[in-house]
Parts: C-alpha cells; structure tokens; sequence
C-alpha cells in the first residue's frame, strides 16, 4: 500500500493510507475536543472536510473507525514499551530515558492525544478491544518493573523501597500528565513538566550518591550572526608613466593691421591771383 510520508506516522509500521490516516486523525481529533461519544460518521466526515459515504470506502462504518483507532493506540504504546528495551542505560537510567522519550512522542502527536491518553472509555464498548487496552496497561507496568529490578540490583535505589508501589505511583504520574497535557496540547509541556514530576519521584527512590547518567540535551543558544570584520581596503600603486608636457601650440597672435588707409597729405590750393 502507498504511504504518505507527511501523514505516516512510525515510518513502515503504519499500515494506513493518507486518506485513511486523515479519517482517523479526525476522529481522534473529534474525541480530543468532544469525548468519544461525539465520534460519529457526520462529525468525522465534517472534520476531514468529506461525505459520510466517502468513510465507507475505507472503513466498515463506525466499528471499523473504532477497530483502525484502537490499532493506531497499540502503536503508540507499543512505541512506548520498546524504549523500556533500550540498552544505552541501566536501571533507573534506563527508566528515567524511556519516560522521557514517551514524553517526546506525546509532544509531537498531539492530534492523538485522546486515544493515548484515555483509551479505556473509548474501548469499553468493544470487549475485545477493552481486554486489549488491560495488556497494554500490563506491558507498560511490566516494563517498569523491570527497571526498578535492574536498579535494585545495581544499587540505585534506596533500602526500603518497594517497588510495587512506586510503580503505581509512577503509571499514576504519568497518565497524570497525559491528562494535563491533553486539556491543553497547545500550551503544555508533556516532555518540561514531565520531567519535573518524574525526577521528584526519583528522587525518593534514588539512593545518596547515585546520580543520574542520562545525558541531557544540551540547550541551543540562538546563534547571533556577528558583522565581519571589514578589512582594511589594500591601494595598489597605479604606476603612472610620466607623461612628457608638449609644448602647446602658440598660435601667432593675430596681428590687428589698421584698417585706415595713410592719410592723403592736404594740398595747399594757392590763392587766385585778385583781378585788378
């Protein structure tokens, strides 16, 4: 089957298509803002922007919805008992890492924050599937315990712990946060607050002198691009070739003959001898 990789969620573990992955991320939607019982084929269909007809021809009606969603909720839990199995850790390490990766994928899934968060109301119909919701709660205590045997053994934890009960109280923790986180996916923190509570729990069980060995993500510091220095400009010499001064050309002043003719020297008429 083609996937979509913007609406496949867990790479090739999701085994739905885009138009079937945007049904169910509707409904789960549905139910995140109005609760389960408002997940009926019209409100779907007006979330997904579809007809009710166009449902049939992906799911077997409202069932077939409910039966896609509770596979979608085995995905994530079995996400969330997988990174319990991670080896880079031991005991309380090993839990206090998978916690907070369980914390990190509620972040990033917030359309699915009901069915992670409460799928026992959502299930309790289907007898089967609420059976199925119980051994998904057991893995996830399980692999809990697991860790705190690891850590009782390795010296982690204090003398009189039981841990039992404080995996109880951790689950109950958990689930805690999940429920606030599903109240406002927008505006809370799973992962921020989620490590506050658990490393308050931790810290009553951790024996003095153990510290935690979890490396934590170093904080980024927005990086503030510095002008460059500007160099100084370097001149090269422009050789200049000496240019020899021509003499300039004089023009012969023009010389300004006299336009006036020498003058006729003036006869002198003699007088006309008198008539006697």
């Amino acid at each position: 089957m083609d996937m979509s990789k913007e609406e496949t969620i867990f790479g090739d573990d999701w085994p739905y298509s885009k138009a079937k992955s945007a049904l169910l991320r509707s409904a789960a939607v549905v139910m995140r803002e109005r609760g389960p019982r408002s997940a009926t084929l019209k409100n779907i269909a007006g979330k997904a922007g579809v007809t009710e007809p166009a449902i049939f021809r992906h799911f077997d009606g409202v069932d077939g919805v409910f039966l896609s969603l509770f596979a979608v909720s085995e995905l994530f839990y079995g996400k969330f008992v997988e990174g319990f199995k991670d080896t880079e850790y031991a005991g309380l390490d090993r839990l206090e890492s998978s916690l907070d990766k369980i914390f990190a994928i509620l972040k990033d899934y917030p359309d699915f924050a009901y069915i992670i968060a409460k799928p026992d109301p959502i299930y309790r119909q289907y007898p089967k599937l609420k059976a199925m919701v119980e051994k998904l709660d057991a893995s996830m205590r399980t692999a809990v315990l697991d860790c705190l045997k690891e850590a009782k053994t390795a010296g982690q934890l204090v003398a009189n712990l039981e841990q039992e009960p404080f995996a109880t109280a951790l689950i109950g923790a958990l689930f805690q946060i999940m429920y606030a986180w599903l109240e406002n996916v927008s505006g809370y923190d799973p992962r921020k607050e989620g490590k506050k509570v658990i490393n308050a729990l931790f810290a009553l069980a951790r024996k003095p002198g153990q510290e935690s060995k979890v490396v934590k993500p170093a904080a980024i510091k927005p990086t503030v691009a510095k002008p460059a220095a500007a160099k100084p400009a370097v001149v090269k010499p422009v050789s200049v070739k000496p240019v020899a001064a021509k003499p300039a050309a004089v023009k012969p002043a023009a010389a300004k003959l006299s336009a006036e003719k020498p003058k006729a020297a003036k006869t002198t008429k003699a007088p006309k001898p008198t008539k006697k």
